[in-house]
């Protein structure tokens, strides 16, 4: 159990004061209250971990007062502390019999009342209710992946919010479930607080996916980079703290910046480039997105999952952003040259959609995932020349592979990195799965989703 809430109830402001200071030094999240009447009130309210009770208080006898809080269903079988002056055995066996879980008798030694704290805890096994998810905000929810979430979301019977700027993601996207009961969108801007924090008030879990998409707009907005991925993301980060909403927020395999240690583990150095190459700009700033959540995690005990993608890939994305499969195939299928930046030889894993919403949603729901970093990826990897080769293959297409410097697309200061691969030990670990569609499944089914959407292409 993760800091346990515990409600410790005695007349004496002292008693309370000195027991909270010493509790919340343990990580313990403490409510003290004096007035016994109030108490009751908070309990049918709101629930906590471990009731501390002291028996002896002048508004309500303390047998009383256990009486009434084993009534109410909220509390009956909340773990419970008796605190008392008596050393008499017979009010010890009267409380442990009206089922209190431990009778201390003052004054105790401090390290003896936090051990039997401790131990009434872990023998109760006691777990708070979990709040039924109902309402789910999508930031970026028109987006690649942020429709294919929402489109699985409403498939099983949640209410989805999407809040997007549309300045990267489309109407397009979420056309086939715009006109569901159980879906809004709501076009904004995650910077915008009134907007945001209206939206989590009626939210009961959020994906945070918005952020800048592809490597040339990342490069011709810098400074929008910067400002949207961090920004937004504490503005998210600082309202679902104060409700208390589980956030899933979405990184990039781009963190590990320039590392040269394959695969990339979670808990690896990251080596990011200078600031005057604009690339580095996105990595930074998911970078310390990811930094934000775990403060948020830590300090405030916002249940976070941070999850870092590897190139996921499929159906409705779209190339204009740089995206390289969606560029293939559409000069493949036009019989346009496939423009290869660089020597071909940069080395990359493609996950497909199905596989990320997936293994997503089993994170989401995972008590392990919380305040974890995971990797989200496929560990097969592909070149960019072999796969350019490949999406020829799939599509027999005449066109002619160009190999061209990245100069020409994207300036004179571009910095490529040569080979980014997964390590997927702590994804198996605590989803139990990890993408399984290889790269030629991914093309086929791509192949086959152009067949029979040839008006896609357009959209590329």
């Amino acid at each position: 159990m993760n800091n346990p809430r515990i409600l410790i109830i005695d007349d004496d402001k002292d008693v309370t004061d000195l027991v909270a200071v010493r509790l919340k030094s343990h990580g313990f999240r403490i409510i003290a209250m004096n007035d016994p009447l109030d108490a009751l009130e908070y309990l049918k309210k709101d629930t906590v971990d471990l009731i501390i009770l002291d028996l002896v208080m002048p508004k309500i006898d303390g047998y009383e007062m256990l009486r009434k809080i084993r009534s109410n269903k909220k509390t009956k079988k909340v773990p419970l502390i008796v605190l008392s002056a008596k050393s008499d055995q017979s009010d010890k066996v009267n409380a442990l019999n009206m089922g209190a879980q431990d009778y201390i008798t003052k004054p105790y030694e401090p390290e003896e009342f936090l051990a039997r704290v401790k131990l009434v805890l872990k023998k109760f096994s006691y777990q708070p209710a979990i709040k039924k998810i109902k309402n789910i905000l999508i930031t970026g929810g028109a987006g690649f992946i942020g429709s294919a979430l929402s489109r699985r979301l409403i498939a099983d019977g949640y209410q989805v919010t999407v809040i997007d700027d549309l300045s990267t993601g489309s109407k397009e996207n979420i056309k086939d479930i715009s006109n569901n009961r159980n879906f809004r969108l709501i076009i904004g801007s995650i910077t915008d607080e009134t907007i945001i924090s209206k939206a989590i008030e009626e939210s009961d879990l959020i994906y945070h996916l918005a952020a800048t998409v592809g490597v040339k707009n990342v490069i011709e907005n810098p400074l929008d980079t910067v400002i949207y991925d961090t920004i937004g993301t504490s503005i998210v980060l600082k309202y679902a703290s104060a409700k208390g909403v589980k956030v899933v927020l979405t990184s990039t395999s781009e963190v590990y910046g320039k590392s040269k240690k394959y695969p990339f583990k979670e808990d690896d150095d990251v080596i990011i480039g200078p600031p005057d190459i604009n690339r580095w700009s996105y990595a930074c700033s998911k970078l310390l997105d990811e930094f934000f959540a775990i403060g948020y995690y830590r300090e405030r005990k916002l249940p976070v999952v941070i999850i870092r993608f590897f190139n996921v890939v499929g159906p409705g994305q779209v190339g204009r952003f740089g995206m390289v499969i969606p560029r293939f195939f559409k000069s493949a299928l036009e019989d346009q040259p496939l423009h290869v930046y660089g020597d071909g030889k940069q080395e990359r894993c493609f996950t497909y959609i199905d596989d990320v919403i997936d293994i997503m949603l089993k994170l989401s729901r995972s008590p392990k995932a919380v305040g974890e970093v995971i990797n989200l990826g496929s560990d097969n990897l592909i070149s960019i020349k072999n796969l350019a080769c490949a999406i020829k293959r799939v599509t027999k297409s005449s066109s002619k592979i160009v190999f061209e410097p990245y100069q020409k697309y994207y300036g004179d200061r571009f910095e490529d990195v040569k080979k980014r691969v997964p390590d997927l030990a702590k994804l198996k670990s605590i989803a139990g799965v990890i993408p399984q569609t290889s790269i030629p499944e991914i093309l086929e089914k791509m192949n086959q989703y152009f067949a029979d959407n040839p008006e896609e292409l357009s959209r590329l």
